[in-house]
């Protein structure tokens, strides 16, 4: 075995020998033969035992841990987790929390300790199990090639690799290393509670395939060595995706392109989410297919509504032409939008330039040559530039968000006007940025909504002698 595992830390693995290696130890058969073999392979190794404060035995096993890594030469440390409080306060398991929780701590100690990989004990009885609750949840290809033997990037980091060199060793070559080399595992007796899903898979549900196939859990191995070579292709495509519809992320808030989203294949689609969802809430794994398919059908129109509800916390907003995924607790950004300040009123004189909120400006300039104003206003595309007859203008002009009651007379309209209220929504103006949205306004009458409508009291004429410009636009751009 040690040749076994030394071959793939090597050619799977691709660690550095000569490179500190973080190991996670909880004591059992699975990892103590792991130990045990890098100290025999010359691994320089630093051993992290994870309390998860969820037995009352825990607490007298770090002894028994600690002692096992002292008598093979090994540094040793353990740290103590609420995984119960997690639990509580986030909608996942007790199992859940714990693994979430667990490789957290791994690799912030990689991190302290500067080591060059952080190492755990999972074997191919684990693989098999993984990959059937994978396939319980209704998993795609990721879930089905299971486990990796090296994972970079992985959900806990982009530059330390996660490693599993025991992936492809059964459960009882590992008892006989253990029972050959002396060694006394700690018995986990939560491992034999099958209140948890993952022990009925072990004590109920495969020993039940077994009597279908004998050989179903080789199978079920090779067939996750398959699937892994068909997903390095299909994360290919779901990489292009994302860099070509992802317009900005932030901390709690992802915002993605919904028209091009839609033109993917629907397996690009549900990838891209699963990603999207695990940039929020990294190593999550019960990502199951109704959640991805409700996202899915909320941004198809399917379904009704602006927002569902995904996982653990993870809201879906669809706005205007964009779609957001963000964490619960977290408001999506509006520095991207104009913005004054509710009932600040901005008096706008001629010539000047007024500094708004969220790093955008308005300009305003008097404009004297009637052939430049008929030929820049008859031209503009721009819906952030306007031109007004300046005869038509009742002086002061003042920049101030909207009141109560706003109206404009849009042109187009035949003289009727339009409710501000009514026309921010009609254009879908994101919600959250009409309280703060400015309007170009003389008393009470709106003279333009920048980037939507202008007053037809003001438009420009053929005869036109004088008029105003204002552009409304970010200050850097300027």
């Amino acid at each position: 075995m040690l040749d076994k595992i030394v071959h793939i830390l090597q050619q799977q693995c691709k660690i550095d020998a000569n490179k500190l290696l973080l190991l996670g130890l909880s004591g059992g058969p699975d990892s103590l033969c792991l130990l045990d073999v890098l100290v025999q392979a010359g691994y320089p190794i630093f051993a992290l035992h994870v309390n998860h404060g969820l037995r009352a035995e825990a607490d007298t096993e770090v002894k028994l841990v600690e002692d096992v890594a002292s008598s093979l030469g090994v540094e040793f440390a353990s740290i103590k987790l609420d995984v119960s409080a997690y639990s509580r306060q986030h909608p996942v398991s007790i199992e859940e929390a714990a693994r979430i929780l667990r490789y957290q701590v791994l690799f912030e100690q990689a991190q302290t300790h500067k080591a060059s990989a952080v190492v755990v004990g999972h074997t191919a009885d684990d693989q098999v199990e993984t990959i059937l609750l994978h396939l319980l949840r209704g998993t795609g290809i990721v879930g089905l090639r299971g486990m990796q033997f090296r994972k970079l990037p992985n959900p806990w980091s982009a530059e330390i690799p996660l490693l599993r060199p025991l992936l492809s060793t059964w459960r009882a070559e590992i008892q006989r290393y253990i029972d050959l080399h002396g060694l006394i595992p700690i018995s986990d007796k939560s491992n034999q509670d099958v209140s948890f899903l993952r022990n009925r898979i072990r004590h109920e549900l495969l020993p039940l395939l077994d009597r279908y196939n004998p050989s179903f859990r080789e199978s079920l191995l090779r067939m996750g060595e398959s699937m892994k070579d068909d997903f390095s292709v299909l994360q290919d495509l779901v990489n292009k995706a994302w860099d070509s519809l992802l317009l900005q992320r932030g901390s709690g808030f992802l915002q993605f392109n919904t028209a091009g989203f839609l033109e993917l294949p629907p397996s690009i689609q549900r990838y891209l989410l699963r990603k999207a969802i695990e940039y929020h809430l990294p190593g999550l794994r019960d990502v199951g297919f109704d959640c991805v398919d409700r996202g899915i059908n909320l941004l198809a129109g399917v379904i009704p509504g602006k927002q569902t509800d995904m996982i653990a916390g993870i809201r879906l907003v669809k706005e205007g032409e964009d779609f957001w995924l963000v964490s619960n607790q977290v408001a999506l950004p509006v520095t991207e939008y104009p913005a004054i300040t509710p009932g600040e009123q901005v008096i706008l004189q001629i010539p000047s330039r007024q500094e708004l909120g969220s790093g955008w400006q308005l300009d305003v300039e008097e404009v004297c040559d009637p052939e430049a104003i008929r030929r820049d206003s008859g031209t503009n595309s721009d819906p952030f530039q306007a031109w007004m007859d300046i005869s038509e203008v009742k002086l002061p002009l003042v920049a101030r968000t909207r009141h109560p009651g706003d109206r404009i007379h849009s042109m187009g309209l035949n003289g009727h006007s339009t409710k501000i209220s009514d026309l921010m929504i009609n254009l879908k103006l994101p919600e959250r940025a009409r309280p703060t949205w400015p309007l170009v306004c003389s008393g009470d009458e709106v003279l333009w909504v920048p980037g939507y409508r202008l007053s037809h009291l003001v438009q420009v004429r053929s005869d036109s002698v004088k008029a105003l410009h204002l552009k409304l636009s970010l200050s850097q751009v300027s």
